[in-house]
């Protein structure tokens, strides 16, 4: 299959919210074949280098958090790495740290991030890229998690557990799987 380029013909904005703005696109490849309402999801804030959200994999003593999320779309629980947008003039880093406050209650330094790639969560649909973290040392803080829709218990697992809900297919979040697996390589 050739890498052929495609063209934006025209954009109507289906919906937005506070974070997401909803495209249906009209693009037409090289070779003339066109889709009429192609989706589109964008967020709207953004990093000079492209980069929307963070998903950062908390390290404390040898173990690994991950919270119980509930998602939506799915109907169902899952385990994932704290994971957030980056706000308006903010840079990933600040977000990573930010976030683990908010979700995690944890607290961590820009020294203690380990910055372990970027990844398109969904690229045929979320313009979007989630910059990923590994926060060692992290200590708890002294406030409470918010309160985020959805969102259940903390909870740590020492590696062979965390690889044990790989292989059960537990934890099925891309971000997550992608923190873990390039944490755990690059530790061993």
């Amino acid at each position: 299959m050739s890498d052929r380029p495609i063209t934006l013909l025209s954009r109507k904005e289906v919906c937005r919210n506070t974070v997401f703005t909803v495209y249906f696109d009209h693009i037409r490849d090289a070779t003339g074949n066109e889709v009429v309402d192609f989706l589109s999801v964008v967020p709207h804030h953004r990093t000079v280098s492209g980069v929307t959200g963070v998903a950062v994999l908390p390290v404390l003593g040898g173990t690994f958090g991950l919270l119980r999320v509930y998602r939506h779309p799915l109907g169902e629980y899952g385990w994932e790495v704290v994971r957030g947008f980056v706000d308006a003039n903010e840079t990933p880093a600040t977000a990573a740290l930010r976030e683990l406050q908010e979700e995690a209650g944890l607290i961590a330094t820009h020294q203690s991030l380990r910055e372990l790639g970027t990844l398109a969560p969904e690229s045929g649909v979320l313009e979007a890229r989630v910059r990923l973290f590994a926060a060692e040392g992290c200590t708890p803080g002294s406030g409470a998690p918010g309160n985020e829709m959805g969102h259940g218990e903390m909870k740590y697992f020492t590696r062979d557990a965390l690889i044990g809900m790989i292989e059960r297919s537990e934890i099925m979040d891309p971000c997550t799987l992608v923190c873990c697996y390039k944490y755990l390589g690059a530790s061993s």
